[in-house]
């Protein structure tokens, strides 16, 4: 999960905390892991619907991540984007939550790749001795080959000052605009699974 993150931890329920206790911890981590997604789930759902996109992936690659101690009857769901993979967009994300300072944006680093094309190009037209000053330079930074960045209007700069960007705050906002629903989510899917648990254990001893 990301670094950027809504967090959901439930405290001060006295009743439903007394009776995940009173339930074997196989019994109850599954009922806390299920009440924690439901409510975290909330919390997503949210966070989505507060991110103005064109193609909708940062809202999607939001994720949510349970941990569970039944044996504490704790537990915390976190709401936040995913950080590895080809699709993840966490920073992207925490661009949306804090903003962005003014910044100056320069175009790529050192080339290899290009670098040894034209090493190779020198060797081929039999100038070895420029090749190998060319891979040199290139090793040492004294020689630097730069992408420009494109603009609009297909107009190439090497660099150009970003202005910078206001922080929408899409997980803050989901948390505090749902997070009252959320609690309820997870004290209703936790007392469901509590009943249904307590069902089941009776029919066994039965």
């Amino acid at each position: 999960m990301a670094q950027v993150t809504a967090s959901l931890d439930i405290h001060g329920l006295k009743e439903l905390d007394a009776a995940l206790r009173a339930l074997p911890e196989e019994v109850a981590g599954p009922i806390l892991l299920d009440a924690l997604t439901a409510a975290g789930a909330v919390v997503q759902r949210a966070a989505q619907d507060n991110i103005r996109s064109r193609t909708g992936a940062t809202a999607a690659d939001i994720r949510v991540e349970v941990q569970t101690q039944p044996a504490q009857a704790a537990g915390v769901a976190a709401v936040g984007g995913t950080r590895k993979g080809t699709g993840a967009r966490a920073h992207v994300l925490r661009w949306l939550e804090f903003g962005a300072k003014p910044h100056k944006i320069v175009a790529g680093a050192t080339d290899r790749k290009d670098a040894r094309r034209a090493a190779r190009a020198l060797r081929r037209i039999g100038d070895a001795r420029a090749a190998s000053a060319l891979r040199r330079g290139i090793r040492s930074g004294d020689i630097k080959v730069r992408r420009a960045l494109k603009l609009p209007g297909g107009v190439f700069r090497s660099a150009v000052n970003h202005p910078g960007v206001k922080g929408q705050s899409p997980l803050t906002r989901a948390l505090a605009e749902q997070g009252e629903r959320a609690i309820q989510t997870f004290k209703d899917a936790a007392w469901a699974g509590i009943v249904a648990a307590a069902k089941r254990l009776n029919v066994r001893a039965a």
